[in-house]
């Protein structure tokens, strides 16, 4: 609103007094020293560069933040920094006219490390670029409390994935106890001794013994950092191998498959054993979800930069208080489940920088939707504008 009032009046100047003149000019002094005074009271660092990239603002944050000398006049912005790292980084953006966002740099001080995040835009005005707005914000403290959330969110979950091994080990160990004891009451009981009895019971003990193992297996694989091996894959491929795995299972259980495979779905580096195997897992599961038939339903499709992969189900649904639990760990609503398959699944998709998301409706079924980010090319920052001639033609005479 100021702006159009001043470019009417300075359009009009030749039928002002002195007086209005005056009072212009006093406004626009009062409006300059209030835009400088927020710009100075800002926490951030915010540095204007022309576009010789010569600094014509530096705020008081950007001077401490970046150890600028107050009131430092010279040459290019980069000139001015005393860090190597830093000044390398800002005489490539600032000549290379990228855009930055976020670039982190940790800077060592006596007081100690800081960790600053710097950005790097296009000064338009207008449709032309006039120059170059550097931001700098400390983000220390930041980092620091995200570690503390996240050292709190892996405690927590470690107390969750430790509560859950307890109870799915008493119980094979509560059963070899109980077989243990009737294995020396026969002993015991009779000379010579029941041997196909105490066979019976001796081969409770070693599957018992085995399913230890396999909680103890599942448990370590929860837990262990993943040895991903990318390699460039077809998902779609990927998707055709686990219905050819999973079609005789689902035949046997009167389910029929339907399968929808988007053409040119594009390669992506994915470690093929995995994702195979968290595909796996969801269609097992939505056959599991069908015990009177249905229809198993497998997607993959791509669009804005994403690959999808929904496995969907016309089995029981997941009921809505649940949703939010369904892959914690050793939540289950299987009679023999072991509550880590949406676990496993859940992290291999991470692993792949994907999401993987459900809708469920109890009694209607499920649909599990797996997202893959296609890999983008880096692109210039600054946008081309129109008249880009006459804007490089700006650089040269400024």
């Amino acid at each position: 609103m100021k702006s159009s009032f001043y470019e009417k009046a300075i359009s009009r100047a030749d039928k002002l007094t002195n007086v209005q003149l005056r009072d212009i000019a006093n406004n626009l002094m009062l409006d300059k020293e209030r835009l400088e005074a927020a710009l100075q009271s800002m926490f951030d660092g915010i540095v204007v560069c022309n576009l010789e990239n010569v600094p014509v603002f530096i705020n008081r944050s950007a001077e401490r933040i970046l150890k600028i000398p107050s009131g430092w006049e010279g040459g290019p912005f980069w000139m001015a920094i005393s860090d190597e790292d830093l000044k390398d980084f800002f005489c490539w953006a600032l000549t290379s006219e990228e855009t930055i966002l976020g670039k982190e740099f940790a800077l060592e001080g006596s007081g100690g490390t800081r960790i600053i995040s710097v950005s790097l835009s296009a000064l338009l005005s207008g449709d032309r670029i006039s120059g170059t707005i550097i931001h700098i914000e400390d983000i220390t403290e930041k980092r620091k409390k995200e570690s503390q959330l996240r050292r709190a969110e892996s405690l927590a979950a470690l107390t969750t994935l430790a509560a859950g091994v307890a109870h799915e080990i008493n119980n094979p160990l509560g059963s070899i106890s109980i077989h243990i004891q009737l294995i020396e009451k026969l002993l015991t009981a009779k000379d010579p001794p029941d041997i196909p009895a105490i066979s019976k019971h001796l081969d409770v003990v070693k599957d018992e013994i085995e399913r230890l193992k396999q909680i103890v297996v599942d448990f370590l694989f929860a837990v262990r950092p993943m040895d991903i091996q990318l390699l460039t894959e077809n998902p779609g491929a990927i998707v055709r191998e686990v219905v050819e795995l999973v079609k005789y299972e689902a035949e046997k259980n009167k389910v029929a498959v339907k399968v929808s495979i988007d053409k040119n779905i594009p390669d992506l580096l994915l470690d093929k054993r995995q994702i195979k195997q968290a595909v796996l897992n969801l269609a097992q599961n939505a056959i599991a979800a069908m015990p009177k038939g249905g229809k198993l339903g497998f997607a993959v499709s791509c669009a804005n930069e994403e690959v999808k992969i929904a496995i969907s189900d016309t089995g029981t649904g997941i009921p809505e208080s649940q949703l939010s639990k369904i892959f914690e760990p050793y939540f289950t609503t299987k009679k023999n489940g072991t509550g880590l398959g949406l676990t496993i699944t859940f992290k291999i998709i991470k692993e792949h920088s994907g999401e993987i998301t459900v809708d469920s409706k109890e009694g209607k079924g499920s649909t599990f939707t797996i997202h893959l980010p296609v890999p983008q090319k880096e692109k210039k920052a600054l946008p081309i504008l129109e008249g880009s001639a006459a804007i490089a033609g700006s650089h040269k005479e400024a």
